[in-house]
This record gives C-alpha cells, sequence and structure tokens, in this order.
C-alpha cells in the first residue's frame, strides 16, 4: 500500500509542479511571477531526477536493484536544489 501511494503522490507532485511552473513562465508578462516560475522548473525537473528512478525502482526490481540510479538521482537533486 505505501508503495502506490508513494507512487500517486510522485506523480502528482512532479506534475503539478512542472504545469505550474511552465503556465507561470509563459501566461505572465510580470518578470517576478516568471522568476517564480522558473523557480519552479528548475525544483520540479531537479527533483524528477530523484523520483523518476524511485518510481521506477518501485514499479519494478526494487530499490536495492536500483541502487546506482538512486544515487545518481540524489546526487542531481542535491546539485539543483543548490541551484535552488
Amino acid at each position: 500500500m505505501q508503495a502506490i501511494m508513494e507512487l500517486l503522490f510522485d506523480i502528482f507532485y512532479l506534475s503539478t509542479v512542472i504545469t505550474i511552473g511552465v503556465i507561470m513562465v509563459k501566461k505572465s508578462d510580470v518578470k517576478f511571477y516568471q522568476s517564480f516560475g522558473i523557480m519552479a522548473l528548475i525544483l520540479g525537473i531537479g527533483d524528477s531526477f530523484h523520483l523518476v528512478p524511485r518510481v521506477y525502482a518501485l514499479l519494478t526490481n526494487g530499490l536495492d536493484a536500483n541502487a546506482y540510479s538512486l544515487g545518481l538521482g540524489k546526487l542531481i537533486t542535491s546539485l539543483t536544489m543548490t541551484i535552488f
């Protein structure tokens, strides 16, 4: 049950953050709102490097079998969090 809820949350979170970021960048004429849109995109794309491998691992062989991709995803996510 935990794996299903985590999958649903991860998919909902990533799609929501990236969609809101794109809308804020494209539809806004105010630089302030465009900046928040860019930050939302950086956050969503950075988190996707961590969450997509996690979703894949939960759907296939488990977290232990996908340690390399999970570690690489955490590395990339930490770099984007530093930029954010």
